[in-house]
C-alpha cells in the first residue's frame, strides 16, 4: 500500500485592496527614528496601511499639528496603552535605542527605548508586545538584543503581500489552522518509506520494494501492470505510482495517478491514502503559485526589468546575489580608471545595498539593467510557470519559467519544455527573493563564483536554460 505524504501548508492570502477585519481593533503604537524624510514617509505609509486593514495604528504624525504639553509623558502613555508596539529598526534607531547616539540627538527614541526595555524586564505577560519591523533585510542585524527575542517582520514598500504576516500577528488571525486530529495510519515499515501490503498483488509489492533503489524502473513496472489489474488492485497500483512520483518531485504525474486511483474502485484504505496525498500535492502546488510566493516573485522581477524599474528589480534580489553582481562588475572593470580611487570591498558593500548612494551607482545600475534586459529578452506574456514545485532544503525553491501561452502548464520533467529560464528563490523572513539565475548558490568573492546544486536535489533534468547568464556564471 502506498503511504500518506505530509501535507504542504498553504500560504495563499489575498487582500485585493480590502481591509481585514477583527471584532476589536488592536491599538498599535509605532516607534521609529527620524532618519530622513524618505524614511518618515515609509513609516507613515506603514501606519496608514495598518489602519486601512483594521488596526488602530498611531504615531507622532497625528499629534504634530497639536503637540502635547510633554512629549515624554505622551510617549509613556502611548507605550503603556498599546496592545502592541512596533519598533521600526534602522541603524540609526539601534544606535539611539542602545544609548550610543551623541548627546541631544534622538531623545525620543532613547526615552521610548528606556520605557520598552524596562517593561520587557519587569513584564510577567506571556504575550509578545514589542515587535521589530524592518524595511530592508540588511537592517535585521541592527535589531537591539531586547527586541530580538521574538518574530521580526520585513515589510517592503510597494509590496502589499509583505504586510500580510504582520497583519496576521496583530489581528491574531493565524494562516495555518490545525486539522482535526485523525486516526493514525498503519506504518508497518521501520524506515517510514514504503512497505508492501501483504494483501497487494505480488507484482505491485515487488515494484514498491524496487522503488527504494530505482524509482523510475518501479514506475515503469507498475505502469506495465495496469492493463492486467482490475478494481482495488488497479487503484493500488495507481496510488503507488502517484506516491513514487511525488517523492521524486514529479507532481503532475502524481496528481494524475491519485485521481486515477480514486476513479478505479479502490478499497477503503487506498481511497483514504490517495485522497490525502492528492490534497497534499495540491497544497504544495498552491504554495508554489500563490501571490507573493516564489513563482509570483520571479515573475515580478522579470516584469520590473521589462519596465526598466531597476530599483524594484534590485529590491527583489537577495543581499547575497546583489553583492555577487556588484563584485562581478567591479572585477570586470578592475582596471578602469573610474574605479581606481575606491577600495573594492567598500565599493561592493556600498553598491550592493537596497538603495545604493554612491558616485558609481548610476553606471553600475545602467550596466546591470542592460544585462538583465538582454538575458530575459525572450520572456514575454506567453511565458509562465512550467514546472512542479522544486523545494531545495527549507528556504530555497527552484522556479522554472517557460513559454506556456500565459497559462500555468505542468510538464512531466522527463520530457519537459525545451526552452526554460530557472530562478533559484530564497525565503528571507517570510519573503521570497531571487537568489540565483541558475540551479546554483552564488558565492561572494574576488572573483565571485557559484556552487552547483546537484540534479538529484533540484530535479532540474530538462534542457539547458535560456535565462540570465548571471554574474555567478562568469
Amino acid at each position: 500500500m502506498c503511504r500518506k505524504i505530509p501535507a504542504t501548508r498553504s500560504r495563499t492570502l489575498r487582500t485585493g485592496g480590502m481591509a481585514m477585519r477583527s471584532n476589536s481593533a488592536p491599538r498599535v503604537f509605532v516607534s521609529y527614528s527620524h532618519d530622513s524624510n524618505e524614511h518618515r514617509q515609509r513609516v507613515l505609509g506603514l501606519i496608514q496601511a495598518l489602519r486601512r486593514n483594521g488596526i488602530d495604528a498611531w504615531a507622532d504624525f497625528f499629534e504634530e499639528s497639536k503637540p502635547p504639553a510633554m512629549w515624554p509623558a505622551w510617549m509613556r502613555t502611548q507605550v503603556g496603552e498599546a496592545d502592541y508596539v512596533l519598533t521600526v529598526i534602522t541603524e540609526t534607531y539601534a544606535r539611539r535605542y542602545n544609548q550610543q547616539e551623541e548627546p541631544g540627538v534622538g531623545a525620543g527614541v532613547r526615552w521610548e527605548a528606556t520605557l520598552i526595555t524596562a517593561d520587557i524586564y519587569f513584564s510577567t505577560s506571556k504575550q509578545i508586545k514589542y515587535i521589530p519591523v524592518v524595511f530592508s533585510a540588511e537592517d535585521t542585524r541592527h535589531i537591539p538584543t531586547p527586541l530580538n527575542l521574538t518574530n521580526k517582520y520585513l515589510v517592503v514598500p510597494d509590496d502589499d503581500s509583505s504586510l500580510l504576516p504582520l497583519l496576521r500577528h496583530l489581528l491574531q488571525s493565524p494562516e495555518f489552522v490545525p486539522a482535526q486530529l485523525g486516526e493514525a495510519p498503519d506504518l508497518s515499515s521501520s524506515d517510514g518509506v514504503l512497505t508492501a501490503d501483504p494483501a497487494i498483488e505480488p507484482h505491485i509489492a515487488s515494484a514498491l520494494q524496487l522503488s527504494k533503489q530505482n524509482p523510475t524502473k518501479a514506475i515503469d513496472t507498475l505502469t506495465a501492470l495496469l492493463d492486467s489489474l482490475r478494481g482495488s488492485q488497479r487503484a493500488a497500483a495507481y496510488c503507488a505510482i502517484g506516491e513514487i512520483n511525488q517523492r521524486m518531485g514529479f507532481w503532475a504525474p502524481a496528481l494524475t495517478a491519485y485521481q486515477r486511483a480514486l476513479e478505479s474502485n479502490p478499497d477503503k484504505k487506498t481511497a483514504a491514502v490517495s485522497a490525502h496525498n492528492l490534497r497534499a500535492a495540491l497544497a504544495g502546488m498552491e504554495t508554489h503559485f500563490r501571490d507573493g510566493g516564489p513563482v509570483d516573485t520571479a515573475n515580478k522581477f522579470v516584469q520590473a526589468v521589462k519596465k526598466n524599474k531597476m530599483d524594484r528589480a534590485w529590491n527583489l534580489l537577495t543581499p547575497t546575489l546583489r553583492l555577487v553582481l556588484v563584485q562581478a562588475w567591479v572585477w570586470a572593470n578592475k582596471d578602469h580608471p573610474n574605479l581606481a580611487p575606491y577600495n573594492r570591498e567598500e565599493l561592493a558593500k556600498s553598491l550592493s545595498t537596497i538603495k545604493p548612494n554612491h558616485k558609481l551607482t548610476k553606471d553600475f545600475m545602467a550596466t546591470q539593467l542592460g544585462e538583465f534586459k538582454s538575458s530575459f529578452s525572450s520572456i514575454d506574456e506567453t511565458w509562465g510557470a512550467a514546472s512542479n514545485p522544486r523545494p531545495i532544503g527549507i528556504d530555497y525553491e527552484l522556479v522554472v519559467l517557460s513559454p506556456t501561452g500565459g497559462d500555468i502548464v505542468i510538464f512531466d520533467e522527463r520530457t519537459g519544455p525545451i526552452q526554460t529560464s530557472p530562478f533559484l528563490m530564497k525565503q528571507i523572513m517570510g519573503q521570497w527573493r531571487v537568489h540565483s539565475f541558475s540551479p546554483s548558490y552564488p558565492i561572494p568573492g574576488w572573483p565571485p563564483s557559484r556552487e552547483e546544486i546537484p540534479a538529484e536535489m533540484s530535479n532540474y533534468v530538462i534542457a539547458k536554460p535560456t535565462g540570465a547568464r548571471g554574474a555567478e556564471d562568469d
